[in-house]
């Protein structure tokens, strides 16, 4: 009886493991944070990767033939910077005075999902709209859907790491 008894328990104990595993037990996180949530560290995966897939399927879905100009939320790393750029492969940072240009807002991770808020260019405004992916631990996050708020939205401020630099030095005479 023992015997099985710890069969039963070891059985058990295994199958929430594994369970665990397959449905990707990840930290939630959202960057930039809110007031009172946790710090969370934009240069730690897979937060670049979905910063820069969401921007792709965004820019994809809304207007294709034009450059992908892409900018990120404030305080982001410049290494952030570099890797979303080599991971986009395509378009280039937003520089002052930019007048299309895919935006980066929030970022939320919660296990198997995540969301990425992304402010795009449309008939000469901006709107929000918001990227769904699907992943986990043991595969990679993949975009399943853009979602479409159509709620105008103030245009993009510059956040490039040069950009912050020269906004931050006193002017010149």
């Amino acid at each position: 009886m023992r015997k099985h008894n710890l069969f039963k328990a070891l059985s058990f104990t295994a199958a929430i493991a594994v369970a665990l595993v397959i449905s990707g037990c990840a930290a939630t996180m959202t960057y930039p944070e809110y007031p009172g949530a946790p710090k969370a560290d934009p240069s730690l995966q897979p937060m670049p990767n979905l910063m820069a897939d969401a921007l792709k399927f965004a820019h994809q879905r809304t207007a294709p033939e034009q450059e992908l100009v892409y900018n990120l939320p404030p305080t982001t790393p410049v290494q952030v910077w570099t890797g979303v750029g080599k991971r986009l492969g395509i378009g280039r940072p937003m520089t002052a005075g930019d007048t299309h240009v895919w935006s980066v807002r929030q970022v939320r991770l919660s296990g198997a999902r995540a969301e990425v808020d992304v402010v795009y260019p449309t008939d000469g405004i901006y709107q929000l709209a918001t990227v769904h992916f699907v992943g986990s631990t043991a595969q990679p996050y993949y975009p399943t859907m853009l979602q479409f708020w159509l709620v105008p939205v103030d245009a993009p401020t510059c956040n490039t790491p040069l950009a912050v630099v020269q906004q931050a030095k006193p002017a010149q005479q």
